[in-house]
């Protein structure tokens, strides 16, 4: 199990999720890590790189290049001083909201 606190049922779910990262960038190669990190069943990201990187965290995953994804500025949801911080923070919150709408969705 990867994620103990989600408990069995909670695993599978994200193991059988089809999920899109909607984010570029830094911040899509943070929600990228996240998601493949977590279990993820199949993702779709925007760039190839994105994709190389989801394999390098867990050969097994599967994972598609959907170049028509559209992406939300990492401004928009977090305008810090900082790029690097606004974009580490947008990938963390993707990441994390796909996650909590899997695990919050009716059995």
């Amino acid at each position: 199990m990867r994620l103990a606190d989600v408990g069995e049922v909670g695993q599978k779910r994200i193991a059988a999720a089809r999920v899109d990262v909607a984010a570029d960038g830094f911040a899509g190669e943070v929600a990228t890590r996240y998601l493949a990190g977590a279990g993820c069943g199949f993702i779709r990201v925007k760039k190839a790189e994105l994709a190389a990187m989801a394999r390098a965290v867990d050969p097994a995953v599967r994972v598609a290049v959907d170049r028509s994804i559209a992406v939300q500025a990492p401004s928009a949801l977090y305008p810090w001083r900082h790029a690097a911080s606004s974009e580490l923070a947008t990938g963390a919150h993707v990441a994390l909201q796909v996650l909590r709408d899997l695990l919050e969705e009716p059995v």
